[in-house]
C-alpha cells in the first residue's frame, strides 16, 4: 500500500483547522521548521515515525487515521456499554458529574 501524502496531508490541516490551530502553533510544539511543516500539510513531503508521533499527540488523532483515514476499531468500554444503557436524564447527570471532576486535579 502506497501513501497518498496528499490526503495525509489534508487530514493533518483538517484535523489542524477543526481545532482552531495555527500552522504555528503546530511546528512550534514539534520543533520543525514552517517551511517543513507547510510541505507536509500540502502533502510534498513525508513525516519521520517520530514527528507522526508528536502530531498524533498534538492534533489528538490516531497515527491510522492520519496515515489511512480510518478509525481503528474498538471495542466498547464497560463504561462505554453501561453509559449508552442510561436514560437521556441519567446521562445528563453523569457529564456534569464528569464536568466537575475535571476541575480537581485529583494526582
Amino acid at each position: 500500500m502506497e501513501l497518498d501524502w496528499f490526503e495525509v496531508g489534508e487530514r493533518i490541516s483538517g484535523q489542524r483547522n477543526k481545532l482552531g490551530l495555527k500552522q504555528q502553533d503546530i511546528y512550534d510544539k514539534m520543533s520543525i521548521s514552517q517551511n517543513h511543516y507547510s510541505r507536509v500539510e500540502n502533502g510534498h513531503v513525508g513525516i519521520s515515525v517520530e514527528k507522526l508521533i508528536q502530531l498524533s499527540d498534538i492534533l489528538n488523532i490516531s497515527i491510522d487515521y492520519i496515515l489511512t483515514g480510518k478509525t481503528p476499531r474498538c471495542n466498547k468500554t464497560d463504561f462505554e456499554e453501561k453509559y449508552s444503557k442510561l436514560t437521556h436524564k441519567q446521562k445528563k447527570y453523569i457529564d456534569q458529574q464528569i464536568d466537575c471532576l475535571k476541575k480537581f486535579d485529583l494526582k
